[in-house]
């Protein structure tokens, strides 16, 4: 019985750990598309996103390329305010986070359901859709 406890608490203390590390790596992963985002870079921006993204709107990753490069060719400025609300692991390898961006100075808020997967020891945004509130 004292095997099975102690078996237990350390596969519990395991996971506990692992969804820390896979938290601070997705959490690393939004600062870098931030950093990407604020330089105007698609193709850093890019890095971060799965090949096989898709999202509600119908975007790909190829699509999505050009729609950043249309919207940093018209704001030579940007400044993003990134609040994470939630961040959840329902399984190995799969992360869910509800992602608030703020851009200034104009004040426009949107609110993403972004989801992760790691592909090769590395996270990547898989999905990114729109919040309607």
């Amino acid at each position: 019985m004292k095997f099975l406890t102690v078996l237990l608490a350390t596969t519990l203390l395991g996971a506990c750990g692992t969804n820390s590390s896979d938290e601070s790596r997705v959490r690393e992963l939004i600062d870098a598309v931030e950093e990407a985002a604020e330089s105007r870079d698609a193709s850093d921006v890019l890095e971060h996103v799965a090949a096989d993204y898709s999202d509600a709107q119908g975007f790909d990753k190829t699509q999505l390329q050009n729609f950043l490069r249309g919207y940093f060719l018209a704001n030579p400025k940007i400044e993003l305010l990134v609040g994470v609300d939630e961040i959840e692991f329902p399984v190995a390898g799969l992360g869910r986070a509800r992602v608030d961006l703020t851009s200034l100075p104009a004040g426009n808020r949107v609110t993403l359901q972004v989801e992760f997967r790691e592909l090769d020891g590395q996270w990547r945004v898989a999905r990114a859709d729109r919040v309607r509130e």
